[in-house]
């Protein structure tokens, strides 16, 4: 358990410092950009989203915590408007043929 929450925390802090992968804009929370946050989580394993300054009205806080349930993911950092999730699934290694 001590070491996942090693990885968790490596993850979160190296999103923290890094641009923001998905910008949410004056589209909302459309499927495009639902499938492009899930697509990343599966491959990264953690994604960082920000809701710009032309949605803050329609997009709050708790679309986002919907959204991070819905994809599987956890909310590891909340700062403003923007988030970082990190997927509570484990990522799958596959094993040569």
């Amino acid at each position: 358990m001590a070491r996942l929450k090693g990885v968790l925390e490596k993850l979160r802090k190296e999103k923290v410092v890094s641009k923001a992968d998905v910008n949410i804009g004056k589209s909302g929370l459309h499927e495009g950009i639902v499938k492009e946050i899930e697509r990343r989580l599966k491959e990264h394993m953690a994604v960082k989203v920000k809701v710009l300054r032309s949605v803050r009205n329609t997009v709050t806080s708790e679309d986002i915590k919907r959204l991070a349930e819905r994809l599987g993911a956890i909310i590891a950092d909340e700062r403003g408007y923007t988030y970082v999730l990190i997927s509570k699934k484990s990522k799958r290694k596959t094993k040569p043929a």
